[in-house]
């Protein structure tokens, strides 16, 4: 989905749930590849003020195990330097180890399975604390629709075409916090292609908790080129 934010308590919170990292066993599974040395190069765009900025994805070397799962380590590089992103394939299902907003705990983004087919879709819920909350222990319920939009469909980015594409839009609501309303618009589109992976993303999220708007953002990543090993 998005380029992973990391932040001091992103860390803190992998300490205590990772082991050592481990040597990865290079390959391609359909929609991810883990071959080291594998980059993809992004151009992602801030749609609010038009900024546009890059960042660099390579496959490392090293797998790692984040509650009980085996994450392989990819390395983000933009200007302000890299920053480590853990994606798993488990059969059909890929998952990514990420944070929806900064100051969010990460979770386990259940991102794509690629047996769905067009039409169907699957759902995820997560309880993750609310930052900088000065009630101590305040979660918020985070709900996820996934829905297969559009499958095996042909795809131009930055002038190349990328075919089998598999276009999955995902909706996300917040449950109300102490009767609370939270009200969120969400549109958001990630488009696969085997091999590659994310080729192109939408990704524009809105929440406002009684009024007051929490998150904004509004950002579109295109896949600009990549070398595949």
């Amino acid at each position: 989905m998005k380029k992973i934010i990391i932040s001091a308590l992103f860390i803190a919170s992998m300490a205590t749930s990772c082991k050592k990292d481990e040597t990865v066993t290079p390959g391609i599974s359909k929609f991810i590849t883990t071959t080291p040395g594998t980059s993809w190069n992004y151009q992602t765009t801030d749609n609010s003020n038009s900024s546009v900025s890059t960042y660099t994805r390579t496959s490392s070397s090293r797998d790692t195990t984040i509650s009980n799962k085996v994450y392989h380590i990819f390395n983000n590089t933009d200007a302000n330097g890299t920053t480590d992103a853990f994606y798993n394939n488990t059969g059909n299902d890929y998952y990514q180890f990420s944070t929806l907003a900064a100051g969010l705990d990460p979770i386990d983004l259940h991102y794509l399975n690629d047996a769905a087919v067009a039409n169907t879709g699957w759902n995820q819920s997560f309880s993750v604390p609310v930052p900088n909350s000065p009630i101590p222990g305040l979660m918020l319920t985070i709900r996820m629709n996934y829905s297969v939009v559009e499958k095996g469909t042909s795809l131009v980015v930055n002038g190349k075409t990328y075919t089998d594409v598999v276009k999955i839009k995902t909706d996300i609501t917040i449950d109300p916090v102490f009767g609370l309303s939270v009200n969120t618009t969400s549109n958001i589109y990630n488009y696969y292609a085997p091999k590659y992976g994310l080729i192109k993303s939408d990704f524009n999220l809105v929440a406002s908790l009684n009024g007051a708007e929490v998150i904004n953002t509004n950002t579109t990543d295109l896949l600009m080129s990549s070398s595949i090993q």
